[in-house]
């Protein structure tokens, strides 16, 4: 009699488990992908992040002032590269979702051709976007508005 009284309560504490780690998993997963969709860099362009392969990358998809070096990579080591558009380019690359930032990606600066350690946080609506080289203390960081 007294096992039958356990069962219930032992099915309850189950599904209510199931469901307290299904719940946690999505928090967890939608805190990930928030930064996920079309921002505005403040300095002339728009930029599309996205999810591959569980990781953060973000490419150029407009600008609206003067695009540098007219709209081609020029300035990338690579000499095979220096013809691609920069439409459609990654420059946010690798970047994972830990400890409620963005972290361990690379920034591609098509202006000099050189990649920079950042991170991104997302606070109040706002992405920041912060780049070094070296030491994060000696890097800067700008602000990204999402665009609707």
């Amino acid at each position: 009699m007294q096992s039958a009284r356990l069962a219930p309560m032992t099915l309850a504490a189950a599904i209510m488990s199931v469901g307290l780690s299904t719940q946690i998993n999505q928090t967890g997963e939608n805190a990930a992908n928030a930064i996920v969709g079309l921002w505005d860099t403040r300095d002339g362009a728009h930029v599309e992040i996205y999810i591959q392969e569980n990781k953060y990358y973000g490419k150029f998809t407009y600008f609206y002032d003067e695009p540098p070096a007219d709209g081609v990579d020029s300035k990338n080591p690579d000499p095979t590269l220096r013809d691609r558009p920069l439409i459609g380019t990654n420059f946010i690359v690798n970047f994972e979702f830990t400890e409620e930032k963005w972290k361990h990606g690379r920034i591609y600066n098509p202006e000099n051709g050189k990649y920079y350690k950042a991170d991104l946080e997302l606070k109040d609506g706002t992405l920041k976007v912060r780049g070094w080289i070296g030491f994060r203390l000696l890097g800067r960081t700008v602000e990204w508005k999402r665009l609707e």
